[in-house]
């Protein structure tokens, strides 16, 4: 992908938390000297931009603390990462839509896996495959594929 989550990463979560913590310490001190309106609409700003802000972080944070990132769906794809000397790498595995919102996921099978997946997923399989958020009901491990003819 060609990301990079750098070093200064979790030092800038730290200090927008200490700000907007001090923010809604400002709105509870409006409110208590009886300025109502003032410190609700204050703090209510607050706490909806903190909120967003968490929600947007959430997998860049999860790539620092646990070094992956279960994945999201991107198209009729599960892009399943990791956060390997500061880059974020990925690979992708098929969707298949489901019905009613819901998608099973397709694992190639261990030959095809260790031919096309990038060097540092190749002898991963289980290991990745254990981590993705699906039931086991919608993991489907794929037939190996035709090799390819010699000529």
């Amino acid at each position: 992908m060609g990301e990079r989550i750098g070093k200064s990463f979790p030092g800038l979560i730290v200090a927008i938390t200490a700000c907007g913590v001090l923010v809604i310490i400002g709105a509870l001190v409006l409110i208590s000297r009886g300025m109502l309106v003032d410190g609700v609409l204050l703090g209510g700003a607050a706490t909806i931009l903190l909120r967003w802000y968490w929600h947007t972080t959430a997998r860049q944070r999860a790539l620092l603390r646990n070094g992956y990132y279960t994945g999201r769906r991107i198209g009729t794809n599960w892009a399943y990462e990791e956060l390997r000397e500061g880059m974020v790498v990925s690979l992708e595995l098929p969707l298949e839509y489901a019905g009613r919102g819901e998608y099973d996921i397709h694992i190639p099978s261990e030959r095809d896996w260790r031919v096309n997946m990038p060097a540092w997923a190749r002898e991963r399989r289980a290991e990745i495959v254990e981590r993705l958020p699906f039931k086991r009901s919608q993991i489907h491990f794929d037939a190996d594929t035709a090799p390819p003819a010699d000529g």
